[in-house]
């Protein structure tokens, strides 16, 4: 799918205002359109170089416009990390296939349009003199508002040179296939270059572009896909396969049994509503329909935010064992930023920034430090290798947006259903790795300590979150360590009970079971995965992961406040970390 760069040399520290409202209006502007499906917005506020030339080489085959707002001079864009040349800029928009135009919305950068024109690029919006941000951000939001609707690139030219020109005096302005030989201070603030007169002519994309399969069939390609990419990990699946080979009848209810019993509790349940519907409760998750597409996007939410609590719970673990080990100031204040994001924040979060930001803690370490799922860094090189993946990241998330905001259409939902499949199917295929790991329960530690013995022993009750269509297999087991008390803790090698291998994924998601005994006496656990923080309460909210849509769980000084304590302790873990660096 098409995508708009919006590059923003913000400083977060200490943001300017203008820049930050050109950023907004011309984010919901141009908002409608993306829930459309037309294009994807990558808007990023605080553009540094690493950045930049992170995404244009992610983003490479689908770029449609590259717009930066923010300090420049002739030969580069001051971004927050430093100056960004402008001949490798210019490379790199070079290597992008689908480029179509390029914004240039700074102080004097007429100096980069022959480096951009000569890397064929078709159309270069630039200005030849100092451009104050009050005139930059109006010509920013009037252009971007013609392009949104349905204007072309010259139209939407000359609708930014109105705007400036309604409040402030401008002298002239520079359109032409070529540059005008004057560079001087006093040229024409705004000028469009442009090779060819057809590329004027541009316009966003006007629709999204699928075409439906005449033999699709609801869950034929999910479940392909999840047998292919199981197999691998799955021993039960592997004997079912077998025995197919040998010749004998396989139900696929029976594979489907043995996809869900080698999964996470949370994913597993979420796919069961998609793959194995068995009462009403499941609103035709097996049909075309909207419930369906809803349940397709929750299911990938699930696994990704599985994967990021994943992350952020051996980051904390670094932090504590490494007191000296320090954090970016930008990527600790993402972080941060995601443990007080509020309700109407959860509509527009971008988990994959979380990711890239939570991955750089790890890269930048100078210890090295291996990833408790080391395939985690294996998959930090999809996005960059697999266009595909990246696609399908791109949908699952845009989709759930146009959910949230009620944005979709009756007629849309068919061919929304099916790529949301696809998409889901890509994403999965990827993460076969998650069957070597098991979520579990610990709901009570007690020491097992008698005379004959040198050394007490542990005894943990456990409830290990699988074989969900069988029920919740509750066990005890007899560790000579113990783990913390009432924690969900991601167990690798589970079998080996003598060498278990665990991470504790507490309070990003906790067993409400655990800490009331009369939470929901029908189940063994209640898992809840972290929401969101309400400052004005000084709450923290959580959502159950089987029934998404249930009032959420409030987590306050007066209600689980062991759970606030632990969070409101690696906020402040994590403020200490950004505030030595920024220190020194």
């Amino acid at each position: 799918m098409d995508v708009l760069f919006l590059a923003y040399a913000n400083d977060h520290l200490s943001p300017l205002a203008a820049l930050q409202e050109e950023n907004d209006n011309v984010y919901k502007t141009l908002t409608p359109r993306a829930l459309q499906q037309h294009f994807i917005i990558h808007r990023d506020a605080y553009a540094t170089r690493e950045k930049i030339r992170e995404f244009l080489i992610l983003y490479r085959d689908h770029i449609f416009l590259f717009a930066y707002s923010g300090h420049a001079g002739k030969d580069m864009l001051l971004v927050t990390d430093g100056e960004a040349r402008s001949e490798g800029l210019a490379e790199l928009l070079g290597q992008c296939p689908n480029l179509k135009a390029v914004l240039l919305n700074g102080c004097s950068t007429l100096g980069q349009v022959e480096q951009l024109l000569q890397q064929q690029i078709p159309l270069v919006i630039a200005t030849a003199a100092p451009v104050n941000d009050e005139k930059a951000k109006l010509f920013a939001i009037a252009f971007f508002q013609s392009l949104s609707q349905g204007e072309n690139m010259g139209q939407a030219f000359e609708a930014g040179i109105g705007a400036v020109r309604l409040s402030h005096p401008l002298e002239g302005v520079d359109r032409g296939p070529v540059l005008r030989s004057s560079q001087a201070n006093d040229a024409p603030n705004w000028g469009i270059y442009y090779p060819s007169e057809a590329s004027l002519k541009v316009q966003l994309p006007q629709k999204a572009s699928f075409a439906i399969p005449k033999d699709y069939q609801p869950n034929k390609l999910l479940l392909d896909t999840l047998i292919q990419t199981l197999k691998e990990h799955s021993f039960e699946l592997q004997l079912l396969l077998m025995e197919e080979r040998k010749g004998k009848s396989i139900s696929l209810a029976r594979k489907r049994m043995a996809i869900l019993n080698g999964l996470p509790a949370p994913i597993a349940e979420h796919l069961r509503k998609l793959i194995s519907p068995i009462n009403e409760e499941n609103e035709g998750f097996d049909k075309i329909s909207e419930a369906r597409l809803r349940q397709l996007c929750r299911t990938y939410q699930i696994t990704i935010e599985l994967l990021v609590y994943t992350m952020l719970a051996q980051m904390w673990e670094i932090l504590v064992e490494s007191p000296n080990e320090k954090i970016a100031d930008e990527l600790a204040a993402t972080i941060l930023a995601f443990l007080q994001r509020s309700e109407r924040d959860l509509i527009h979060y971008d988990y994959t920034r979380l990711i890239r930001c939570i991955r750089q803690v790890f890269d930048l370490s100078g210890k090295g430090i291996p990833y408790f799922v080391p395939e985690m860094g294996i998959l930090k090189e999809l996005p960059y290798t697999d266009s595909a993946f990246m696609s399908a990241n791109f949908f699952l998330h845009t989709a759930q947006q146009r959910l949230q905001m009620e944005g979709i259409l009756d007629e849309e939902i068919p061919q929304l259903c099916i790529r949301a499949e696809e998409s889901l199917s890509t994403v999965l295929s990827h993460l076969g790795f998650i069957a070597n790991y098991t979520l579990a329960s610990i709901n009570n530690i007690d020491i097992q300590k008698f005379k004959h013995l040198k050394s007490p022993a542990f005894k943990h009750r456990i409830v290990k979150l699988i074989d969900l269509l069988g029920g919740l297999d509750q066990t005890d087991m007899v560790l000579e360590r113990f783990t913390d008390n009432r924690s969900i803790l991601l167990i690798r090698d589970a079998e080996n009970k003598e060498k278990l291998s665990e991470l504790n994924l507490s309070p990003f998601i906790i067993d409400r079971n655990a800490f009331e005994e009369d939470a929901n006496s029908n189940e063994v656990s209640n898992i809840y995965f972290f929401s969101h923080y309400d400052a004005e309460k000084a709450c923290y909210y959580y959502y159950r992961t089987y029934k998404p849509d249930e009032p959420l769980l409030e987590v306050s000084d007066h209600h689980l406040s062991i759970v606030k304590d632990q969070l409101d302790a690696f906020y402040e873990l994590l403020a200490a970390h950004q505030t030595t660096l920024a220190s020194e």
